[in-house]
């Protein structure tokens, strides 16, 4: 529930199950408790209802639309919606049920226009061949295995120490 109650604007019946539910608009609370508006401005203005049996309807411009088409802003002027009442169908023996058989599909002769309900096949049926196997060593995995060792050595070789050269003084000899 949010912290500031939208206050009731009117009443519609719930398309649902036709209790009275009551009618707000998205916002208000918000903006007479605080005097600005919610921090999320796309739903603004927008109607919803609350139903006693169904809980909060979605806030969605249809709902909007409905409400508008049965607000009312006295409760008992409202009144709840009602369905036809339909009478069962009679069971006869035209209309029994029949037991379920395999039944073939037609083959068309012409091709249809209609893309989806076309029963024909468009695709060749093809073969199923193995795959080919290619061979471990390929070019590309050969140059890349030669260039990483060469950067191996490479840094193996910066690495290593380098001897140093002793430099020998003839004078220190002599």
């Amino acid at each position: 529930m949010s912290k500031y109650p939208n206050p009731v604007r009117g009443y519609v019946p719930c398309p649902v199950c036709t209790s009275i539910s009551t009618v707000h608009q998205t916002g208000e609370g918000r903006l007479m408790a605080l005097g600005e508006p919610p921090k999320n401005a796309r739903n603004i203005g927008i109607k919803y209802f609350r139903c006693p049996e169904c809980g909060n309807s979605a806030i969605s411009k249809s709902i909007d639309d409905y409400i508008d088409k049965h607000y009312s802003t006295e409760k008992p002027s409202v009144t709840p919606l009602e369905g036809e009442v339909l009478e069962p169908l009679a069971l006869t023996d035209d209309n029994a049920l029949a037991p379920v058989t395999s039944v073939e599909p037609d083959i068309i002769d012409e091709p249809s226009d209609d893309k989806v309900s076309s029963a024909e096949v468009t695709e060749l049926l093809t073969e199923d061949k193995p795959p080919v196997d290619k061979p471990f060593f390929t070019l590309k995995r050969v140059i890349t295995a030669l260039g990483v060792l060469i950067v191996l050595l490479w840094a193996m070789r910066k690495l290593m120490p380098q001897p140093q050269e002793e430099e020998t003084s003839n004078a220190a000899t002599e």
